[in-house]
């Protein structure tokens, strides 16, 4: 594998397409990240509760509970996952590198939001199950787009268990920060979507993911396995 910073990642340390070639404006507009590692959300014991933040509520209805479904995909064919229900992985987030893809980008970019967030990931093989697969892919699958990421299959809890993030095979030869890398992993790990005026907007704005994104995560990964959120911000486990 050549990825010079897959094996210093501090080890437990997807919007189907992407568009355009231009991915950022030059000047960050978030935050940009910890130098002290942050803790790492704790999902709730809890089977029920509420989320008193209504923007995030929001948020994770429209850019996770209700988004991809039943979508049909090259390569990893239909998106079969529950809608009404939100997805995530269990941390570390499992994630395999594939060789064609060369640098240290993707290394960067799991970094990069452990950093904002506190989500950890692990590095893993080809055929490791749970995992997310970066990798380069051609204008046959992503079409117009610069890359593409997303959770394609999960359990009956709709956990996620399989996700993909596709870079053009142009840009999979890249030094880190990359913010197409950072862009399509943000979508596999949780935020199903463009929600305006950050990191993950379409195109993006800055280099680095706004406060709105960083709550969208870090509250996502406080809720069990099997929740429904209500737009009151009330939540129960019912899968």
């Amino acid at each position: 594998m050549r990825t010079r910073g897959i094996a210093s990642l501090a080890v437990v340390v997807t919007t189907l397409g992407c568009g355009g070639t231009g991915h950022a404006s030059a000047i960050p507009t978030g935050p940009t990240g910890s130098t002290l590692p942050l803790p790492t959300p704790q999902p709730a014991v809890a089977t029920s509760g509420r989320i008193e933040n209504l923007d995030t509520v929001a948020d994770l209805i429209a850019y996770n509970q209700a988004a991809n479904v039943g979508l049909s995909t090259p390569v990893e064919g239909v998106i079969q996952r529950t809608q009404g229900i939100i997805t995530r992985w269990e941390l570390p987030i499992p994630v395999y590198v594939a060789p064609s893809i060369v640098g240290d980008c993707a290394a960067e970019a799991m970094n990069y939001w452990q950093s904002v967030t506190g989500l950890t990931f692990v590095v893993v093989g080809a055929d490791a199950e749970p995992r997310i697969t970066v990798r380069a892919a051609g204008s046959d699958e992503l079409n117009i787009a610069a890359g593409s990421g997303f959770v394609y299959r999960t359990y009956d809890n709709n956990r996620a268990r399989l996700a993909v993030v596709k870079i053009l095979t142009s840009s999979a030869t890249c030094t880190a920060p990359s913010t197409l890398f950072r862009h399509e992993l943000g979508h596999a790990i949780g935020i199903f979507g463009h929600p305006p005026g950050g990191l993950m907007s379409a195109p993006s704005v800055g280099t680095t993911a706004s406060q709105r994104e960083i709550n969208h995560l870090q509250q996502l990964y406080r809720l069990p396995h099997g929740t429904r959120i209500e737009p009151d911000g009330t939540w129960r486990v019912v899968q």
